[in-house]
């Protein structure tokens, strides 16, 4: 592996490092008397801002190439996490802060697929789609962990320091980020069939890799929205606990990601990677019966969920690599990355109406059957074959 793709894997662990120490943001919104639809209302911001910025971001990415974007990306993460430590927590602050989130957070992860997919040799995509994969889980691991050790388990939480020693960790993955440059590439200017990222999205050899990226959308875009303030409302002890064992199962199968896509192909993977994720969902509904739920079935429940959740992700990603042609990748990883991202704005605002109308538990239960329903669409909807 080069020295320019460990520097890569480096500013990726502290970036999403940085990105996971909003694990709580939701929770301190709704403890200063948020409704859950406004939080819905704002992670929906998040999610939506990427879907509009994808169809002009991924042409851009082809043509201006990857760093000054990656840059552009954490520089605006940092100015969001200084705006949640300074700024009062009310909707009409939060929701601007939560879109400019998400526009850092699209511009950065999208153009960083697209900086290793150019850097991956064809021989070995699929095992360095895998470690980096593996770095984005070490960082959100970090994230969550250092998140409640500054927080503290108790009231009042500090959560203003979070956000700080946020923006700290996204420093340093911007200054090591400084370091790296573009690969070099063809630039193709292109018109017609492949110059539109939706004319792409119309091949019928994307059609199974879009659906899953939206499939999963939804299902992240629920979990990580609702899970840690439900989990806290249910009087589960140790909320940080259930992000751990989820990114360490999610860590241990994107290791594995290259051997098991090589072996089985990354098409067939992803409907039953999807299937754990509505598992998951349901899982955290069924809490809502116990009175006091025990910890190893919390556990289990993050592990199930982990599974989909390591695996998907670079599963899509490949197909996008292998499906196009060099010079229409960064609109392939946009398609992608809008795709999910859609998903995620989606689930977001779903998920906050039905928790505001019939409860947290109940909106993960439905959540968990639309995941279902999606994964297995995309699996009869994919037709496999070269772009």
């Amino acid at each position: 592996m080069s020295n320019a793709l460990k520097r890569m894997l480096l500013v990726n662990v502290a970036c999403m490092g940085g990105a996971t120490f909003f694990i709580y943001l939701n929770a301190y919104l709704l403890s200063h008397d948020l409704q859950e639809y406004h939080v819905g209302l704002c992670d929906a911001g998040f999610w939506i801002i990427s879907v509009l910025l994808q169809p002009w971001l991924g042409p851009q990415l082809d043509q201006r190439g990857r760093v000054i974007f990656l840059r552009w990306g954490l520089l605006l993460l940092i100015a969001a996490a200084l705006g949640y430590a300074f700024v009062p927590p009310h909707v009409h602050y939060i929701f601007p802060l939560r879109v400019l989130q998400g526009a850092g957070f699209a511009l950065y992860l999208t153009s960083a697929w697209a900086w290793i997919s150019d850097h991956a040799p064809p021989e070995k995509m699929h095992s360095i789609f895998g470690i980096f994969g593996v770095s984005s889980l070490l960082g959100s691991i970090i994230g969550p962990v250092a998140a409640n050790i500054i927080r503290h388990d108790q009231p009042p939480y500090d959560d203003k320091h979070v956000f700080l020693a946020a923006a700290a960790l996204l420093g340093v993955a911007l200054l090591v980020l400084l370091t790296l440059r573009d690969a070099p590439r063809d630039i193709v200017q292109e018109e017609g069939e492949s110059a539109s990222l939706w004319r792409l999205a119309r091949r019928p050899h994307l059609r199974g890799p879009l659906v899953g990226s939206l499939s999963f959308g939804l299902a992240v875009g629920s979990l990580f929205a609702f899970a840690a303030a439900y989990l806290q409302s249910i009087g589960v002890q140790s909320v940080s606990a259930l992000f751990v064992v989820l990114t360490l199962v999610a860590g241990g199968g994107r290791a594995f990601c290259g051997r098991l896509s090589q072996r089985f192909g990354a098409s067939p993977l992803i409907a039953p990677c999807l299937l754990s994720l509505a598992l998951g969902s349901a899982g955290l509904g069924g809490l809502q019966w116990l009175t006091q739920p025990p910890m190893a079935l919390v556990l289990a429940i993050g592990g199930v969920a982990g599974v989909g959740y390591g695996l998907v992700y670079p599963l899509l990603n490949a197909l996008a690599y292998e499906r196009l042609s060099s010079h229409e990748r960064g609109r392939g990883v946009s398609l992608v990355a809008a795709c999910i991202d859609l998903g995620n704005a989606t689930g977001a605002a779903l998920a906050g109406v039905i928790a505001h109308k019939y409860g947290e538990g109940d909106m993960f239960l439905a959540m968990g059957l639309l995941v279902a329903l999606t994964g297995i669409l995309s699996k009869f909807s994919d037709r496999p074959g070269p772009s």
